[in-house]
Formats: C-alpha cells, sequence, structure tokens
C-alpha cells in the first residue's frame, strides 16, 4: 500500500503487557511490579500521538521486558551502566528487577522483540523515501512530573511541561523550532533535550542518510493523567488535540502538504 504522508510514529514505551513467561524472570511481587509498570510506562501515549495518514510503529510489550530504543550492545549503551539496557536488570528506584538472564535467553528475546520491531520501523521509513523523497519519524514519549530516581537529577530540578528531543544530523532546525513555537504559544512551558534528549532514528539510517528526519516529543504525564492510578484526565482530548496539531504544523515546515 502506498503511504499518504511521510510521518512515522513511533511509540516505544506505552504496553503494560509482560507475558506470563517473562513474568517469572521477575524479582518483584505484584504489587511492586505494578507500581514499577506505573512508574516506566508511557501510558496512554498509542492514544495521545494520533495523526491522520501517519504510520504507527508500537511496541506491544512493557519496556521492563525489553527497551526497543536501547542499543542491542549494552557496550554501546550508556544506560546499561545503570541497569536500563536493552534488558533492564534493575528498577527505576535502582533494586533488582530481574534474575540474570543466560546468553542464549538474551539472544532468544532480541531475536523475538528487538529486531523484528527495528525492521518494522526501517520498512516504515524505506517505503516513504521511496514515495516521498524523505521520511519524518516522531519519536513518542511521555515523562514523570518528578524525576524517578534513576535519572541522578535534583529534586529541585524544574521539568517542562513539554520537552523536544533533537538529534544535530536528522532533526532540521526549522522542524524543531515548529514544535517549541507550536506548544509556548498554545500556553506550555517547554524546554529542548532537557530532562530527556535526543530522536530515534533506525540503525540503518542514523548518520548516514540525511532524507531520515526526526524528533521526540515528551509529554509530562500530570497534563493529561492521574499518575498515582494511570487513568486519563479530563484535559486529555485538549492535550491530544495540541499534539496533533503540532505534528501537523511541523510537517507543513518539513514541506509536506496537508
Amino acid at each position: 500500500m502506498i503511504p499518504s504522508s511521510p510521518l512515522v510514529l513511533h511509540i516505544p514505551h506505552g504496553s503494560t503487557e509482560i507475558p506470563a513467561a517473562e513474568r517469572e524472570a521477575f524479582l518483584l511481587d505484584d504489587a511492586e511490579l505494578r507500581r514499577e509498570i506505573l512508574c516506566m510506562t508511557d501510558m496512554h501515549t498509542a492514544e495521545l500521538y494520533e495523526v491522520e495518514g501517519a504510520e504507527r510503529i508500537v511496541f506491544p510489550l512493557s519496556r521492563l521486558v525489553l527497551d526497543p530504543e536501547r542499543f542491542a550492545d549494552d557496550a554501546e549503551e550508556s544506560m546499561a551502566a545503570r541497569g536500563m539496557g536493552v534488558l533492564y536488570t534493575a528498577t527505576s528506584d535502582e533494586k533488582p528487577l530481574r534474575r540474570p538472564l543466560s546468553p542464549d535467553r538474551r539472544q532468544q528475546l532480541l531475536d523475538a522483540w528487538y529486531y523484528p520491531h527495528h525492521l518494522r520501523l526501517a520498512e516504515a521509513v524505506t517505503v516513504r523515501i521511496d514515495t516521498f523523497g524523505y521520511a519524518v519519524i516522531v519519536d513518542c514519549h511521555s515523562f514523570s512530573a518528578c524525576a524517578l530516581p534513576y535519572e541522578h537529577r535534583t529534586s529541585a530540578e524544574v521539568r517542562p511541561e513539554i520537552c523536544i528531543g533533537t538529534d544535530s544530523f536528522h532533526t532540521p532546525e526549522g522542524m524543531a523550532q515548529s514544535l517549541l513555537s507550536f506548544f509556548a504559544g498554545a500556553g506550555y512551558g517547554v524546554a529542548r533535550d532537557m530532562p530527556f534528549a535526543g530522536a530515534l532514528v533506525p540503525s540503518a539510517f542514523y548518520r548516514r542518510d540525511a532524507r531520515v528526519f526526526s524528533v521526540m516529543i515528551e509529554v509530562r504525564r500530570d497534563l493529561y493523567m492521574d499518575e498515582a492510578t494511570g487513568k486519563r484526565l479530563p484535559g486529555f482530548d485538549a492535550v491530544q488535540g495540541d499534539v496533533a496539531q503540532a505534528i501537523g504544523n511541523m510537517m507543513v515546515s518539513c514541506g509536506h502538504k496537508k
């Protein structure tokens, strides 16, 4: 099928799904695991980021099982030092999360979930380059109102309501400024690359293909959900609409006609 838009929405951390076979590997009891899922999941991002015509690449499992946004090799992944490489070994408060994985089991999980997910993303990008001459990835996230212990930040740090993550090679300045200007104009507190930085690009294109544009949007969770329960707030639809409009305006800045 020929795509109608060069836009790809990547939603890596929105799932709470933990297969029964993987649950056995976790050291947490049920209450502790529910808390950890609530802390670490970008709840409702599959609904928060909806843009007509975009292809959505949604990772189906909880990031506690496997994090598709990490490098597969822990030697290349800075977060591995905190127990949060591609296969987490530590919780958000830096306590043991799961039993040690054998090299064979690690490879099985990568083969079953990591590589197929990245292949889907790379294929979506390739089709859009072939069709439009370029592809635009929006890496779709949310973040907690207060820093979690694993972030190693000061408690006094003021966190913006919207964070725009950029990459020096793959994020055109006009694209970043379009998002920053829209959200600021809509009344949100906005920051660039703070508290989180960067934007995902499939490895086959990373720092190699300037036809692949990428930007990350992070929405502070207390804007749209109750962080204590995970339930959506009455203002969810308004935030969802602003996100869609911001992305639509950004696409125009990239040269895509609505």
